[in-house]
């Protein structure tokens, strides 16, 4: 082990500009915190540029060199108000399309804006089956501290491909049922049904305005949960879970 005792130490400066996503975007770095984050990480082999923590925190099950710092600098390059013992500055991995294309059941996420969703959607789909996450549009950023942290682990047990491009969809996934989950459209396609489906692709919409009208119209099904006459919406999250967990994980 090595130890850093500086917080003008030219390392933790570039460490705290990871704040920012201009600098996780120029670098291609991110920065994931906590010991379930960390293991992840080593789990599923991602590229670790430095691992950081308290001098007395466990790390025993890290198999991986570690810098002590003390608390002054983990509250200075942590991105939260009560920073972990232990954090890590690792490689951003990338997935494409032709990634997912040899995934047969995936979800796509149209403009999600809320990070803590979308980590938590992550985390519903690694727990109920989910083979694959299309972000598109103009979503929330993929490596963002928030979306790491709400993903509680679990961040790359599924891969997310970043796709924007609507045409990209149509050509790289033509072989695939394509199901919206839009409230102003009927439900012509039951959950059994969808799980019969060898190929698919389960669209949700934004958190304010819901699936856009491109992927409405793109779909060939729909489906949506049938709520209480009185409960206009769910959270994104809870919603995507609910309808994830009963066409996944049956």
């Amino acid at each position: 082990m090595c130890a850093i005792n500086t917080i003008s130490n030219n390392k933790i400066k570039e460490i705290t500009k990871l704040h920012l996503k201009k600098y996780r975007d120029e670098t291609g770095l991110f920065i994931a915190e906590g010991l379930k984050a960390v293991e992840e990480l080593i789990n599923e082999k991602i590229e670790i540029i430095n691992i950081y923590a308290l001098k007395d925190t466990n790390v025993l099950k890290i198999n991986y060199p570690v810098t002590i710092i003390d608390e002054d600098i983990i509250k200075k390059i942590s991105t939260t108000n009560s920073p972990c013992e232990i954090l890590a500055v690792a490689k951003q991995k990338k997935y494409s399309a032709e990634i997912l294309k040899t995934k047969n059941k995936l979800i796509l996420l149209d403009s999600i804006s809320d990070p803590g969703n979308l980590g938590t959607i992550i985390r519903s789909s690694a727990a109920f089956g989910v083979e694959g996450i299309i972000l598109f549009g103009n979503s929330t950023e993929l490596y963002s501290p928030k979306v790491i942290r709400s993903s509680a682990g679990n961040f790359f047990k599924v891969p997310v491909a970043e796709i924007k491009d609507l045409n990209i969809i149509k050509q790289s996934f033509k072989d695939y049922t394509m199901i919206g989950t839009s409230l102003s459209k009927k439900n012509d396609i039951t959950f059994d049904e969808c799980r019969e489906l060898k190929k698919y692709i389960l669209m949700f919409g934004s958190e304010a305005k819901g699936l856009s009208r491109e992927l409405s119209n793109f779909a060939d099904k729909n489906i949506k949960l049938n709520m209480k006459n009185n409960v206009e919406s769910l959270n994104l999250a809870i919603c995507a879970s609910i309808v994830i967990y009963e066409i996944f994980n049956k």
